[in-house]
């Protein structure tokens, strides 16, 4: 039986001809629209207060019974004449303590609303201290690659005594963000929550800084060849070659040979950097590949 062969040559050149006949049609530049904050943090902490205070009305019910905003509310702010777009969510809750299917999906969108923030304002109870859930959630924000400002709500609730408590175990529980901005206020009260016009503008620029990449390689050289990257299963990696990737957040990766680079050296890397560049209040990725791959 006869098969029919397709071997596409002239395939290219008629659709060359098909698209040059078609209209000329301007292309629409859309603009990028005002920053976006995600409102996050454990239930009850205060979020909601926070968004009405930023808002300047009752925008959201405020309750002190915990799970009280289950959808995600957008709300147009300006904060010392700067227009932001606010998303006060769900509070992220561990998943045993998750009991109704409204909860998962409240979560579920919360999470979604942190992908797309460039900035998440952490809210931390300053009555309860920084709780293990926290420290989960803060690893989620950088996981998700957004800025961060961490916000110590009802400060004013806080005698003398618990003040120095909070304070001296801010170091340890909050030690591998320390790049990140940190804000004693009260939502309630209003006291210290214009702090956040100063820490924002320096957040957005951090997260869109590059590197050019000559000048990263030279710093990387530098490094690497003051403190090599350990040996792994009887070899010693060799970094051939780095470049940033992007921004939003800063992302580089680092073209390896001869093994892997841990998560250790990434970290050690990472460090050096931000004491070269500021990135306050972002998270930097560090991505390593094989060089042949």
């Amino acid at each position: 039986m006869y098969k029919r062969q397709f071997h596409g040559r002239g395939i290219g050149d008629l659709l060359d001809r098909m698209v040059a006949e078609f209209p000329d049609v301007p292309e629409r530049e859309e603009e990028p629209g005002p920053p976006k904050l995600a409102i996050v943090g454990r239930p009850n902490v205060g979020k909601s207060t926070l968004l009405n205070r930023l808002a300047g009305e009752e925008r959201v019910i405020v309750s002190d019974v915990p799970g009280t905003t289950r959808d995600p509310i957008d709300v147009e702010v300006e904060i010392d004449g700067e227009p932001y777009v606010i998303v006060d969510t769900a509070g992220i809750r561990r998943r045993p303590q998750i009991s109704e299917d409204a909860d998962l999906y409240a979560v579920l969108r919360a999470r979604d609303a942190l992908a797309s923030a460039d900035v998440a304002l952490m809210v931390v109870d300053a009555t309860e201290g920084v709780t293990h859930q926290d420290q989960r959630i803060l690893n989620e924000i950088i996981e998700a690659g957004a800025g961060l400002i961490i916000l110590i709500n009802k400060w004013d609730a806080l005698d003398e005594e618990q003040r120095e408590i909070t304070e001296r175990s801010i170091p340890d529980r909050l030690g591998f963000v320390e790049w990140a901005p940190l804000i004693r206020m009260s939502a309630l009260t209003g006291s210290r929550v214009g702090r956040l016009a100063d820490a924002l503008p320096v957040v957005l620029e951090s997260r869109a800084r590059r590197i050019p990449t000559g000048e990263l390689n030279r710093k990387i050289r530098e490094w690497v060849s003051a403190h090599p990257p350990p040996v792994r299963r009887g070899r010693r990696p060799k970094i051939q070659y780095a470049v940033q990737a992007g921004i939003n957040p800063p992302t580089f990766v680092l073209f390896v040979s001869g093994g892997e680079i841990g998560d250790d050296y990434r970290r050690f890397l990472e460090n050096r950097i931000r004491r070269e560049y500021d990135f306050t209040g972002t998270p930097i990725h560090m991505i390593a590949r094989d060089r042949k791959k």
